[in-house]
């Protein structure tokens, strides 16, 4: 099916649910969509190769209504551009993020997924529960492939809210077909997707790998901690450590190349014991061949439990003196990503220091990632790091198995189903 059909499936598809704010006129709207659909249909040849002139203009005509719809829908840009430090050429190179909305994370579905995750709630907003058509996923991988198409990017990374290799979350046609694009592509070098270890097989990433013909697969596993218990108990994973390196294994066995994101202050942890987790996971995910690893902060996001114990007071986001702690005592060992603390549904509260210092030590962390010298890190200083070197000083009396008991909260469920 030609693009102009498929960009006007999606935007039908959007007014019919009502997935756009309020405000937004619909009856304008479907009379915008029905123009829209009889334009293209008519200017069938403006779609041809052999007129690049007529394509463009047709490009320009459609992009920003539909681009506009689909923004609203999802509620950020699920298209765009940005640079990140690649370690092996050495220099900043352009990478097209591309949001899809899959079907959502199996794991949240089944068991209320990890304790930090809003992922789930976003993906309901936008699916409202329904499976995730081939069409619709291509649709929006087409224009967001339109909206990028001048920039050259070397990296695609497509973020899907869950596992991109599980066939409920991500038609297989569509990893396939996605695949087969990225192989085609000039620019593109390496393909950049998430995936739980469970559905990380020899069969699929030796099938997905072969259409890539010659592109780099890499892949991101949420491995968060390297204790088992800490992972189970404290972040609700649903995996073990073995699981993870059997992935890996696979994953390196057929050429493909693994990120591995790490989890800085999960539920329970102190500050202190959260800094040593990160360091010793990072050292150990290194240890087990990823080639990179990306320290995710805790952020609160609604609808997790995570928030439920932040509304309670007792949870707080890491001091960004602990992110800086944690890259200092690890970037020797391999390239490491500080993650940012945007993200959907929009964080309540985020990791932080004091008024004074926070915006500024949050853009060091992303001119960290763009130019990974730790020496940008390291002077950085402010009066309210003397607060957070007391609070890492102090030794819980505490053990974290007694804390996972929650025994003030038991009560308080006894008293409530008195």
């Amino acid at each position: 099916m030609k693009f102009h059909l498929l960009v006007t499936y999606v935007t039908i598809e959007s007014v019919q649910n009502r997935t756009l704010d309020n405000h937004f006129n619909i009856s304008i709207l479907k009379a915008n969509t029905f123009f829209v659909f009889f334009w293209a249909i008519s200017c069938h040849s403006f779609f041809d190769h052999s007129y690049p002139w007529r394509k463009k203009k047709m490009k320009n005509l459609l992009l920003p209504p539909l681009t506009f719809i689909i923004n609203n829908v999802l509620k950020m840009p699920f298209s765009y551009v940005d640079e990140v430090f690649d370690i092996k050429k050495n220099k900043r190179v352009p990478r097209w993020i591309l949001l899809l909305p899959g079907s959502g994370c199996s794991w949240a579905k089944e068991s209320g997924g990890c304790y930090m995750c809003g992922f789930k709630t976003k993906i309901d907003q936008v699916n409202h529960g329904k499976q995730a058509s081939t069409l619709k996923l291509m649709t929006i991988y087409r224009l967001g492939k339109l909206l990028i198409s001048e920039d050259s990017p070397r990296i695609l990374t497509i973020y899907n809210g869950g596992n991109f290799f599980n066939e409920a979350e991500i038609p297989l046609n569509v990893q396939q077909e996605i695949s087969r694009d990225v192989a085609k592509s000039p620019s593109i070098e390496t393909f950049l997707v998430e995936s739980r270890p469970e559905f990380i097989t020899e069969e699929k990433i030796k099938s997905l790998t072969s259409f890539l013909n010659g592109k780099k697969l890499k892949v991101g596993i949420g491995l968060e901690s390297a204790t088992d218990y800490v992972r189970d108990k404290c972040i609700h994973k649903g995996f073990s450590r073995e699981d993870y390196e059997t992935s890996v294994e696979i994953l390196k066995t057929n050429g493909a190349e693994v990120l591995t994101y790490v989890f800085l202050k999960p539920l329970y942890l102190t500050e202190q014991e959260s800094i040593e987790e990160a360091i010793k996971t990072i050292k150990y995910a290194f240890f087990t061949s990823s080639d990179e690893v990306a320290l995710e902060s805790a952020f609160i996001q609604e609808g997790t439990k995570m928030e439920e114990f932040y509304l309670q007071g007792e949870f707080q986001p890491p001091w960004l003196w602990s992110i800086i702690e944690v890259a200092k005592r690890t970037s020797h060992l391999g390239p490491i990503h500080i993650g940012g603390f945007e993200d959907e549904p929009p964080p309540l509260d985020v990791p932080h220091n004091c008024e004074r210092c926070s915006e500024r030590i949050t853009n060091l962390f992303k001119e960290y990632n763009k130019n990974p010298d730790i020496r940008l890190l390291e002077d950085a200083y402010c009066k309210c790091k003397t607060e957070w070197m007391r609070e890492i000083a102090y030794e819980p009396l505490t053990p974290l198995t007694e804390k996972i008991k929650e025994p003030s909260r038991q009560k308080a469920d006894l008293c409530l189903s008195l």
